[in-house]
């Protein structure tokens, strides 16, 4: 069996230091960003942008336990996990790690000012407010401006169905 968390967000919503809480209680997951494979990759093309996705799609297809780390704006992810469901024995779980646009822009500015280098992202919209592809089922939405990132971890965690965890 194959067990995915898919964790979707706005940018700087605080998805990065939620999955370091997360495999803090979940240290078997792997964990697979598509940032990552974008850096790999140092992607400026949409060819190169495609690349980016299927290595993450092979990526997952490999991992037991993982969980995808995106935006979920991409039609590319709409894609990936389109396939993943289709290869047998995957279940997968997509959570959307909420914040307000005011939490984002705090947090993308002092990302900046500690020296963070946004990776240009091909295929986000730009100017336009965080939605979700209308495709993703998302099973649980968490709210980072209520909680800290511990706290949410522990939260979906203890909301995991059994299979996720064992």
């Amino acid at each position: 069996m194959r067990h995915i968390i898919n964790l979707i967000g706005p940018p700087a919503a605080g998805k990065s230091t939620f999955i370091q809480e997360l495999k803090r209680l979940l240290p078997f997951y792997e964990v697979l960003a598509i940032d990552d494979f974008r850096q790999q990759l140092k992607a400026t093309t949409p060819e190169e942008e495609n690349t980016a996705w299927n290595q993450l799609w092979m990526a997952a297809l490999k991992a037991d336990y993982c969980i995808l780390e995106s935006t979920g704006t991409s039609p590319q992810l709409s894609m990936m996990l389109d396939r993943l469901w289709r290869a047998p024995g995957t279940n997968i779980l997509t959570v959307a790690l909420l914040a307000s646009p005011r939490t984002c822009h705090q947090r993308d500015t002092q990302r900046l000012r500690e020296g963070y280098q946004p990776f240009p992202i091909l295929s986000a919209p730009v100017g336009q407010r965080w939605k979700p592809l209308s495709e993703l089922s998302v099973s649980m939405s968490l709210d980072a401006d209520k909680l800290p990132a511990a706290q949410l971890a522990a939260l979906l965690r203890d909301q995991l169905p059994p299979d996720f965890i064992d």
